[in-house]
């Protein structure tokens, strides 16, 4: 055991960390954080929308009253998930920018960066294509959607919303770089003192301005050379992405991959879910939103897996109240139930504890696997409705399930059905640990009252 926690320190560990620390993957991970709040906002309108499926006997009701109104809520549900990419570029540029601005130079300004990362993005909406003519904006018509003047167009502008998060991310990345350039290199139109810093800020991104939008050109016309552009040559390798992590084995290998750098420490989590995959899943939570049948989308880790938290742990808190001989765990138990039903565990994982324990990590990496086989061949197999709506990710087990699936009750028997196969993973481990620490326990009873005596 000590040899494969050596092996996660000095092989997995390193190059991992070195990752997560990368400028660009910290932006990315706060601009996700800022997401969630709309997620959610969007989502709420949406379980509406779904209450006749949810409770089917007062279908009618509904129809007859509130969702007459559906068109006026429903802009919210279009302006927040529908606009997800506007929030990751805006984001993801405004938090590299100030990370730049923390670590380089004070003269860049997060504001700035943010309005040109957005500026950047916003170039790449507009659908060109050059032939023997010349270049021409794209004109197309379906029945569920057009392109209008070279912009897709669906309830919203389509490339706004979660097909657009991948290449909002890029060009919030290159605008900032460009910006950050010609910071360093003193390419701004610099103010005279006693300027307001608004106007100082207004001449000092002009240049950045035109660069970006000189160079953004310069791809979207090699591109419409080729008939395509940027959204065109990058989905199919963000679906490929997509597809593969939305497997069954590439969940079972994201688990791996959280698990065992918690096993050292490590907020797995952070480096692994928000940082890399989070995207992924809202991606394919809009296109759920949207008639598509992604299984891997939204918050399914926090609905089916996550159950107590990373691990899996809610399962052994419940072992620790109930079955425990030891004090140490009896406390622990007892102190840990509440946040664990908010998916909160840190209070188990670093005072079982569960990092470097030999007794408890096993049943820790392994237990999500598990859980992730349930429900994910339940998804496919049509026992539970594909993830529709965002949740919070602190939902407690069975609610989050049943708001994400869009009122599905069968998804709360597989969240509870999960909880089952977590204590019976970790019961012969936790028997196991909580007898070694109730003989020390006794042991150091008898010691104090032979010394008493």
């Amino acid at each position: 055991m000590n040899a494969f926690f050596s092996f996660l320190e000095t092989k997995l560990l390193p190059p991992l960390n070195k990752v997560a620390n990368l400028r660009f993957i910290r932006a990315i991970m706060q601009a996700g954080i800022i997401t969630v709040p709309f997620t959610i906002v969007g989502s709420i309108f949406l379980i509406i929308n779904n209450l006749p499926q949810i409770i089917p006997p007062l279908a009618s009701f509904f129809e007859s009253t509130i969702l007459k109104f559906a068109p006026i809520y429903s802009v919210a549900t279009t302006m927040s998930i529908g606009s997800l990419a506007l929030f990751y570029s805006l984001g993801t540029a405004y938090f590299l920018t100030n990370i730049y601005r923390k670590e380089e130079t004070k003269e860049l300004s997060s504001f700035v960066g943010a309005v040109l990362g957005l500026f950047a993005f916003l170039m790449t909406i507009v659908q060109v294509d050059i032939g023997s003519e010349g270049a021409q904006l794209i004109q197309k018509a379906s029945d569920t959607a057009i392109i209008y003047n070279g912009v897709a167009l669906g309830g919203w502008v389509t490339r706004f919303g979660g097909v657009g998060i991948f290449i909002g991310i890029i060009t919030a990345i290159l605008s900032t770089q460009i910006y950050r350039f010609c910071v360093k290199k003193n390419f701004t139109i610099r103010m005279p003192e006693g300027v307001p810093i608004g106007v100082s800020r207004a001449f000092a991104s002009l240049i950045p301005a035109i660069l970006i939008s000189v160079v953004m050109i310069g791809i979207n016309t090699g591109l419409a050379l080729l008939h395509t552009d940027l959204h065109g040559l990058l989905s199919k390798p963000f679906e490929f992405v997509k597809d593969l992590t939305g497997s069954w084995l590439g969940i079972v290998v994201i688990m791996l991959l959280i698990h065992l750098l918690w096993a050292v420490g490590v907020h797995g989590t952070a480096i692994i879910k928000n940082s890399f995959v989070n995207p992924i899943l809202l991606v394919a939570l809009t296109e759920n939103i949207n008639g598509s049948s992604n299984i891997f989308a939204g918050d399914f880790i926090n609905m089916y897996i996550f159950i107590g938290g990373a691990g899996s742990t809610l399962g052994l808190v419940l072992l620790m109240i109930f079955v425990a001989k030891s004090d140490q765990l009896k406390i622990l138990g007892k102190t840990a139930i509440l946040p664990g039903l908010f998916n909160i565990n840190e209070p188990v994982i670093f005072g079982a504890p569960i990092v470097y324990n030999p007794y408890l990590i096993i049943p820790f990496i392994v237990t999500p696997i598990v859980n992730v086989t349930v429900a994910y061949f339940a998804t496919d197999f049509g026992l539970v409705n594909k993830v529709i709506t965002g949740i919070p990710w602190i939902s407690p087990i069975g609610i989050g399930a049943f708001l994400g699936t869009g009122g599905d009750f069968r998804a709360i028997l597989i969240a509870f059905l999960n909880l089952a196969v977590s204590i019976v993973c970790y019961y012969p481990f936790f028997k196991m640990y909580d007898g070694k620490l109730y003989k020390e326990q006794m042991a150091s009873k008898s010691e104090m009252g032979s010394t008493n005596g």
